[in-house]
């Protein structure tokens, strides 16, 4: 009855959910736990659109409308509360009945657990605040769009003179009694029979009687249930034709309804070692709100406190839902009229305590920021934009801000340089793992991701970084030494000419024997010779301290370039390439010509099957034989060591193995 307040419509219509739901559910349910009834997020959810279209609802100031100007929408007070509930139950029961044909029971997976507990505990703030109100017993307009919680607060701190004293102490002591009954006497009463205090149902019968007998609503001015029907309501279609207006509304509360009761059934079965079906589940609730809606119901789902309740009390399957329906129905039978004078300030304290729960979520935030930050961002953003900007927003905003962080990863991932542990044939990141060593003229990476159209870039650029070695500036460097080596040979042989002809004769033949040597494969790095008046900073350390002199002698015998420190090899790791697109395979392409240039070969290593197949497939082996590809990074370190100077390493006589198609 609470939640039904909680849902802008009359108390009653919450036992019809209460009844009709898991009456529904035992037939098409796989979950031996789960009670369905009403859950405080989704009723907050609905009441939104039925503040908005409702003509029995509450005073409404729609913020968002008014930031906009735009006008009210035409369908706007044309049904009750409760009809425009059921018409947006039975839409969210099309939704979760398609999806499920759909076979998409697993789409809850993109909600992370940061995600749902943000969201859940930020609507618990909304219900909270619905419920300020009743407890002080303020007439207030609702709020809803953006920043709706805090133009709440301010009426409510505008009418705090206006509180109803009667109003107030009552939810106290309401509220202080279930503490006191949850916090010392529950555990104890469990021992007992298995089931904790009753303490709602106390405080319900206890206030309607009193209001009965002592005339609350009239003497102290208190907003009572009014009058409750007798019997079940007749079956009835609701009107289909505001479905335009709440479709957005209708799939995001089809969506939490159906995470929030798998969450649930999914804890049950891993306590109780059983497996609930995802698509199932999906179609069954689908068919509990698309009967509901017939009765005038609203959204079912999970309910927390009666499926907590059962399964404490030992229940192992959904016979416990009939034992309870048949309960209720008797309720509704006879019953009813019983609980018209029950003050709504005792069903608002009954709520606020209910919220306890959810609010204890917050102490999971010091620990989620210690182990990760990006759980954490996404928790804190769901919560704020749910708080303050509003219920549907916040989900979407969440979800949205999720999907950003995987990106955010899977375009930036950890590149790690591997090296050697000594006196094996073991390779690891040379950041996490002592003692490693890198290898002399080789260096060995490890992309930690697909490599894909996202994050190819990313690969080029950080390879370059990890190797200090930019293939295109030091190819520019080349051609700017050879240019200026050329014009200093032609120069100093004009000078030659002027004293004989046989001088000039030896210079050329000298300048022709440098330019052969200068195109030999000594030099794979083309920086023999270099002028010390070009600059080449940001080529890495290997480079920037290369002298060269401007003596003949120097010229007609020039220096090796290639030292044995300078990089030879480029290893890339691809174990960790799930897939690879063709954007990837151009970009390994490019990588590999533009090293080919410089004289450093690129292999590649570990390659899995869809990845050898992506590679046969484009045409790449066009760019690299297949000499290339090692089975592991040891393989590859023996060609390279075995391709370079025998003196840099003594390895172990090793045969190495070579992937070939």
């Amino acid at each position: 009855m609470g939640y039904a307040m909680l849902a802008a419509v009359p108390p009653v219509y919450g036992l019809y959910v209460s009844f009709f739901g898991p009456l529904v559910y035992f037939f098409f349910g796989t979950s031996r736990h789960v009670s369905i009834g009403t859950f405080a997020v989704v009723s907050l959810m609905l009441a939104g659109s039925v503040n908005r279209l409702a003509s029995t609802a509450s005073t409404e100031v729609n913020i968002t409308d008014s930031l906009t100007r735009t006008e009210p929408s035409i369908e706007s007070g044309k049904y009750s509360a409760i009809e425009v509930a059921s018409s947006i139950t039975l839409l969210v029961a099309f939704f979760q009945l398609g999806m499920s044909v759909l076979r998409l029971g697993s789409l809850s997976t993109y909600l992370s657990d940061q995600l749902v507990v943000g969201f859940t505990t930020g609507s618990s703030v909304h219900v909270f605040t619905s419920q300020v109100k009743r407890v002080l017993g303020l007439d207030i307009p609702s709020f809803s769009g953006l920043f709706n919680i805090v133009y709440t607060y301010i009426e409510i701190f505008k009418r705090i003179a206006e509180t109803n004293i009667a109003s107030l102490v009552i939810s106290l002591i309401c509220i202080v009694l279930l503490v006191l009954s949850k916090q010392f006497l529950d555990d104890k009463f469990k021992k007992l029979v298995r089931t904790p205090v009753p303490m709602e149902l106390l405080l319900v019968i206890s206030g309607t009687s009193l209001s009965y007998v002592f005339n609350f609503g009239a003497k102290y001015d208190l907003e009572i249930v009014g009058e409750i029907p007798t019997g079940l309501p007749p079956p009835s279609l609701p009107p289909i034709d505001i479905w335009v207006t709440v479709v957005s509304d209708a799939f995001a509360i089809a969506i939490v309804a159906f995470t929030i009761n798998l969450s649930l059934g999914k804890i049950f079965a891993k306590k109780h070692n059983y497996e609930i079906n995802s698509n199932q589940e999906m179609f069954a609730l689908g068919i509990v709100n698309a009967v509901t809606s017939c009765f005038s119901g609203f959204i079912s789902s999970a309910s927390l406190s009666r499926s907590l309740v059962q399964e404490g009390a030992g229940c192992k399957t959904q016979i416990t839902s009939l034992v309870s329906c048949s309960i209720l129905l008797f309720v509704l039978l006879f019953l009813g009229p019983l609980f018209e004078y029950l003050p709504n300030c005792v069903l608002a304290a009954i709520i606020v305590v209910a919220l306890k729960g959810m609010f204890m979520q917050y102490k999971q935030l010091p620990k989620l920021f210690r182990h990760s930050k990006t759980d954490f961002g996404i928790w804190v953003v769901t919560w704020a934009s749910t708080v303050f900007l509003d219920v549907t927003y916040g989900l979407g905003i969440g979800v949205g801000f999720s999907l950003l962080t995987i990106i955010w990863r899977t375009n930036h991932p950890q590149v790690a340089v591997m090296g050697r542990l000594e006196d094996t044939n073991i390779y690891k990141d040379i950041s996490i793992y002592q003692p490693v060593f890198e290898l002399p003229c080789i260096k060995i990476v490890r992309f930690e991701a697909s490599l894909y159209f996202a994050n190819a870039e990313y690969f080029r650029n950080m390879l370059y970084a990890v190797s200090e070695v930019t293939p295109t500036k030091l190819k520019r460097l080349r051609l700017r030494v050879e240019e200026k080596l050329k014009k200093k040979k032609d120069s100093e042989c004009t000078n030659g000419s002027q004293h004989s002809i046989e001088s000039h004769n030896s210079c050329s033949s000298r300048v022709s024997a440098s330019s052969d040597e200068s195109l030999e494969p000594q030099d794979p790095l083309g920086l023999s010779n270099y002028d010390s008046s070009v600059d080449l900073s940001g080529l890495g350390h290997d480079y920037v301290d290369i002298e060269v002199t401007e003596t003949s002698a120097d010229i007609e015998k020039p220096p090796a370039s290639v030292t044995d420190a300078d990089l030879k090899f480029m290893i890339i790791d691809c174990s960790m390439f799930s897939y690879v697109d063709i954007t990837g395979v151009q970009t390994l392409a490019q990588i590999i010509k533009e090293y080919d240039e410089v004289d450093i070969k690129v292999i590649l290593v570990s390659c899995r099957h869809n990845v050898r197949a992506m590679l046969q497939q484009s045409g790449f082996y066009k760019t690299l034989s297949a000499d290339r590809l090692f089975l592991t990074v040891h393989d590859a370190v023996l060609f390279a060591v075995q391709s370079t100077s025998k003196h840099l390493l003594e390895y172990e006589k090793t045969s190495s193995i070579v992937v070939h198609f």
